[in-house]
């Protein structure tokens, strides 16, 4: 195997998918890239079997073949250099050279054939969708996935795939994000999966603000593709709860606040609030919302009063802090809409107004009233 490839370009390519290798793994070939130099084009190829991503980059081809090569020791090396040629050779005992108007570099690289085969996508099925919608979808559900591995499926956001329109949901079990787009279609098929939070950060990443993202469905992986490099998934095989259960429908009481004056209220309060708790008491009355926190364990207390527009009953709620100021971070018009039914109940937050062919609700859980 013998290619020559810019410094450049091959950092560049590199970059796109240095992410996807794991920081632990007990199996060691993950630790390592595959470089294959075929068709005037160098494959890198990189993966911790849930995410595999495989980019591109132009180089002059002398000799093909394959060979894996630490990926973090290669991107450490190239990091330091300015741009230059790179010549590649590997023997057939697979030592690496690589020499460069620096100096030479001398690699230990491992077999093909050790390397974790490409996901195979069978009964493929293809759907596309706007680049900025699709970001916007990833960028307002991936905060409110869990992190808790016991539960698999609420890791992933489980997008609903409509003739008439996609949806995405995550939650953790405090809060819940539903987005629709009503501009999708996909006339062939219906389909439901659960996308790991990993692989859409690394979609997002690769998004472009135009245009629009082939999507590939197979039955366990899902394929993103873009012009310089591909994603490949595993797609989480538990089943999603039934979230439509725990949206209620007769929330009736209705609250609407400025955003950022509501958030900065939040942020100071909280800082007097139990650190295991994060709770923060809020009391609606007429155009009034007071909130209140206290540490009884170090006797601070603090409570604020803001103004909104409210005029049904009051009510006094309690919310952990820090999941209220998630959802708030991302609703991003000036006013936020609150409606809300009982202490007990979860409380629904909306953007003051909705885009053009999108919903967007966000749900919260409260907290037991305390003290």
């Amino acid at each position: 195997m013998n290619f020559t490839v810019s410094r450049n370009e091959l950092y560049k390519a590199l970059q796109k998918i240095i992410n996807v290798i794991p920081s632990k793994s007990t199996i060691e070939i993950l630790y390592n890239v595959l470089l294959i130099a075929e068709e005037s084009k160098l494959k890198i190829i990189a993966t911790d079997l849930e995410i595999t991503q495989i980019a591109w980059c132009k180089c002059k081809i002398n000799e093909t073949g394959s060979v894996a090569l630490p990926g973090k020791l290669l991107s450490d090396i190239l990091r330091e250099m300015t741009d230059t040629d790179l010549d590649f050779s590997v023997n057939s005992n697979l030592k690496i050279d690589i020499k460069s108007n620096f100096g030479e570099y001398k690699l230990s690289g491992q077999n093909k054939n050790d390397f974790p085969n490409i996901p195979v996508i069978e009964q493929e099925q293809n759907i596309s969708i706007k680049n900025k919608s699709f970001k916007r979808m990833i960028e307002k559900t991936l905060f409110a996935c869990s992190t808790d591995n016991l539960r698999p499926a609420l890791t992933g956001v489980f997008c609903q795939i409509f003739n008439d329109q996609i949806r995405m949901v995550s939650t953790d079990g405090h809060r819940l994000v539903k987005v629709i787009n009503t501009e999708f279609k996909s006339p062939d098929f219906q389909r439901d999966v659960i996308i790991p939070t990993r692989a859409l950060n690394f979609v997002a990443r690769n998004l472009e603000e135009s245009g629009e993202q082939k999507i590939t469905l197979g039955q366990n992986h899902v394929l993103f593709t873009f012009e310089n490099t591909m994603i490949y998934s595993r797609i989480i095989g538990e089943p999603y709860p039934d979230y439509d259960r725990v949206i209620p429908v007769d929330n009736s009481k209705e609250l609407l606040i400025d955003r950022d004056v509501l958030m900065s209220s939040i942020k100071r309060v909280s800082l007097f609030s139990n650190p295991l708790s994060s709770q923060i008491k809020i009391n609606i009355s007429e155009n009034k919302l007071n909130i209140y926190a206290q540490d009884v364990d170090f006797g601070g207390e603090a409570q604020e009063t803001v103004d909104c527009q409210y005029s049904s009953p009051e009510i006094e709620l309690a919310y952990n802090a820090h999941y209220l100021l998630d959802i708030m971070r991302h609703v991003d018009t000036e006013k936020v809409k609150i409606l809300i039914e009982n202490p007990d109940g979860a409380g629904l937050i909306y953007p003051s107004d909705q885009i053009k062919n999108e919903e967007l609700l966000m749900l919260i859980m409260p907290v037991r009233l305390s003290g």
